[in-house]
């Protein structure tokens, strides 16, 4: 049995996507997107992911199988272009939203040589239809109902008639490999019913906050703002009350500097691993290595504003590599005397009768947090960089300085409180406590880290302040308040890079690098 078509229905008609899509113009569309990199609407997420789409190739894609394929495909054309911002009224508006010198300086004020800017210049110059109001499309709905029979004001709308008249109800957009959430965020917003899925957590996590907190009410938001200020009000204070950031003088610490030591096996020196004792290049700092010869170790002096020269030659550290991609080593100097030993050496890597790689190095327990006394690969504390307000004007100080005693002191504090605590974080979920899987992708998984380090349990990956910081902000957000701890974890483990460009900054877990990383902590910043 045939079922009944209304005089309206989209049954059988082809969609315009079958025939028709103004590929250049999107083109320039997706490219500005593309462009505006943390500028868009759902970086602030997650700015990594792979195969990430522009929203405006989303939306085209379905309004693109929505819309139906007239008799008349210049007028389907004109409809589209309206439907996605791409009219010249639209252009117009979008070019006042920007409001810029340069956008009346490229296409002038209505002039004919203005005009005919090619559509490319158009879009450089304008806002992204997304950045615009509701106001961007207020002059097309007569001439998209007349042509499309519906009775519309908005998108949802819109899409939902479009919906019945070919499907007999509100369309249902599934994605079951959602990634982080741009496909289906699209189609909520144009109006679909969707249903998104992926087997990666992460991406399931981005997914939902794409449509919970991006694609929030503005009432959700003012609450979401609120607890995030009491997140960190809450954590802040636990921290203070621990006396762990703070010099009892006015400063707060911002960044700890951490780093692997080992004993050298050819003069049982501990030796710091520091691919360069370079700390900030614009303060010109740099860690001074002082033999203390009675102990076998070196004191690490940090010194400021210190010639060109001196940075110059302190961007040699103790860590080399034969080549680009050749094996690491430890080299330092006693006396006029160099010493040189692969990295593999101190770990006493051999191969088994298997063909794997075995050392010496002990397996760290589901408890551990930090190095036993005993173990080959030590860690420390080298430098802390303070901050606080200036007196007589707006903005912060800061100072890089040495480990002092009182350092130490705050060290035995936090690890003190991490021991205490990390069995009822674990139990809790508020620190991990799974094992590291062998074999398994990203690169940083399974072996690599079990081979380099013995770490055994992805907590391992955190210094005790990381774990301390992380343990809290867990303890007191619930789903909506952890997107943020996403971002600081890969800028706050083991695996993050501090970087001497300019006054110094941290950079995130990728790329690898296994022998420097970086604790942030509570001092504030100019911006």
């Amino acid at each position: 049995m045939s079922s009944a078509v209304t005089p309206f229905s989209l049954k059988d008609a082809p969609a315009l996507i079958e025939r028709l899509l103004p590929v250049q113009k999107l083109s320039a569309e997706a490219f500005k997107e593309q462009m505006a990199v943390h500028g868009k609407t759902l970086t602030a997420l997650g700015s990594y992911w792979k195969g990430r789409k522009p929203l405006i190739l989303n939306k085209a894609c379905i309004l693109g199988c929505l819309l139906p394929a007239t008799s008349s495909p210049t007028r389907d054309l004109e409809i589209f272009e309206m439907l996605m911002g791409m009219d010249l009224e639209s252009l117009e508006k979008r070019l006042e939203e920007k409001n810029s010198k340069e956008s009346r300086f490229i296409l002038g004020q209505k002039s004919t040589v203005g005009y005919q800017a090619p559509y490319r210049q158009w879009v450089e110059a304008a806002c992204r239809p997304e950045e615009c109001g509701e106001h961007l499309n207020c002059h097309i709905w007569d001439r998209v109902n007349a042509h499309l029979g519906t009775s519309a004001t908005n998108f949802p709308e819109l899409v939902e008639q479009l919906g019945i008249m070919r499907f007999g109800h509100r369309p249902r957009m599934a994605d079951t490999f959602s990634g982080s959430g741009q496909i289906p965020f699209e189609a909520s917003r144009l109006g679909c019913d969707v249903y998104a899925s992926d087997l990666n957590p992460v991406a399931c996590m981005l997914t939902w906050g794409a449509f919970n907190i991006v694609g929030g009410s503005s009432a959700s938001r003012a609450t979401l703002i609120a607890d995030q200020q009491e997140l960190a009000r809450r954590v802040t204070t636990e921290i203070n009350d621990l006396k762990v950031e703070i010099d009892g003088n006015g400063w707060h610490a911002k960044v700890f500097l951490y780093c692997v030591e080992s004993r050298c096996p050819q003069t049982g020196w501990m030796v710091p691993l520091l691919p360069s004792r370079v700390i900030s290049k614009s303060e010109r700092v740099i860690a001074e290595l002082v033999p203390d010869s009675k102990s076998k170790r070196y004191e690490i002096i940090i010194r400021s504003g210190v010639s060109e020269q001196e940075v110059k030659s302190a961007e040699v550290g103790t860590i080399g590599r034969d080549g680009k991609y050749g094996e690491a080593f430890l080299i330092h100097q006693v006396g006029h005397q160099a010493f040189k030993s692969k990295l593999s050496t101190l770990r006493g890597d051999v191969k088994n009768s298997k063909g794997d790689i075995e050392n010496r190095l002990r397996l760290w327990g589901r408890q551990d947090f930090r190095p036993a006394a005993n173990d080959i690969m030590q860690e420390r504390l080298y430098c802390v960089q303070w901050t606080r307000r200036k007196k007589k004007s707006s903005g912060y100080d800061y100072e890089f300085r040495s480990v002092t005693r009182e350092d130490d002191e705050r060290e035995r504090i936090v690890n003190e409180f991490v021991g205490e605590h990390l069995a009822e974080w674990q139990a809790s979920g508020w620190v991990p406590d799974m094992k590291i899987e062998v074999g398994g992708p990203p690169r940083y998984q399974g072996l690599d880290l079990i081979r380099a380090r013995g770490w055994t349990h992805w907590h391992h990956l955190f210094v005790p302040r990381q774990l301390l910081f992380a343990g809290l902000v867990n303890k007191y957000s619930d789903a909506r308040l952890k997107f943020g701890l996403t971002q600081v974890l890969n800028n706050n483990s083991k695996l993050s890079r501090w970087l001497p460009d300019g006054i110094g900054q941290v950079k995130g877990t990728l790329p690898r690098q296994q022998n420097l990383w970086v604790r942030i902590g509570s001092g504030k910043s100019p911006s």
